[in-house]
């Protein structure tokens, strides 16, 4: 019931800034979406005692994570690229700075790239979002159906794979990362992928050809999926059942984008191929 009274309030809200005519209100609403999984990632890194005692370091993370997002909505992408060395550096800086006096450097290494996987991991990827609310084209309104497509085939194989899983499933998929996953319920994910990328040719998007539009779905789902056992992994690693309590019914913000992460990028790289 939580998970669909969550659905009912965050759906119209998510679309209204979708289709608005300024991108700006969907952009600050992914942002704050990526930023709190970002946050909720670092603490889950406090959860298996990763890192402590880096507070500056995780500042500029978060700082270095508004600027990615700033490079993709202002169409610069070059600066990504300058923005993460620059926070590769100071990462290690403060490793130096903290360890100064130090005999045992054992945990430098892991403390330093759990704060870059981070912004790597949640900012970079989940960037594309905001980079495809943002792509020009002459077809009409492109970028607010590329994210209608893109949020339905996710949504629509996440709640395909949940029922079919719960209702028909016998085989654990990978049991020791993600007991909870069965081979059932992954079929069931794609085949409601590829049904979500068909409602949208046929109601709104006529310009996703059926021979793209399948493929897309298809490949979407296994990233889906991928990105999914990904994140059950690393909360597996520091022993945590959800990333985050602020969406009842599905956990943290991380919870929800670990099907997305995947996909921005392949959604952003496909318009890019054939849609521009």
């Amino acid at each position: 019931m939580a998970r669909l009274l969550t659905a009912i309030v965050f759906l119209p809200i998510l679309f209204a800034t979708l289709w608005a005519d300024s991108p700006v209100w969907f952009v600050a609403l992914a942002a704050l979406g990526i930023l709190l999984g970002l946050n909720e990632y670092y603490s889950l890194v406090n959860h298996g005692g990763q890192i402590t005692g880096q507070t500056f370091c995780r500042v500029f993370c978060m700082l270095a994570a508004a600027a990615v997002l700033a490079a993709f909505y202002f169409k610069q992408h070059d600066l990504i690229v300058i923005i993460i060395a620059t926070l590769l550096i100071v990462v290690l800086l403060v490793q130096i700075i903290d360890n100064a006096n130090n005999d045992d450097f054992s945990h430098v290494l892991p403390a330093a790239a759990v704060e870059v996987f981070g912004v790597l991991y949640v900012v970079v990827l989940g960037g594309y979002i905001i980079a495809l609310r943002v792509v020009e084209s002459s077809i009409p309104h492109l970028p607010a159906k590329l994210l209608t497509l893109f949020f339905i085939i996710v949504f629509a194989g996440d709640t395909a794979a949940y029922y079919t899983g719960r209702s028909l499933g016998r085989n654990k998929l990978a049991p020791r990362i993600s007991p909870g996953k069965t081979v059932e319920g992954a079929i069931g994910g794609l085949i409601g992928n590829v049904i979500a990328a068909l409602i949208a040719h046929y109601s709104f998007f006529p310009e996703l050809k059926i021979a793209y539009a399948i493929p897309l779905a298809l490949a979407m789902g296994v990233l889906g999926i991928t990105g999914d056992l990904c994140e059950s992994m690393l909360k597996r690693g520091v022993k945590a059942k959800d990333a985050g309590k602020l969406i009842p019914g599905h956990g943290g913000f991380l919870d929800r984008l670990d099907s997305m992460l995947f996909n921005a990028p392949l959604l952003y790289y496909f318009y890019l191929g054939l849609m521009k």
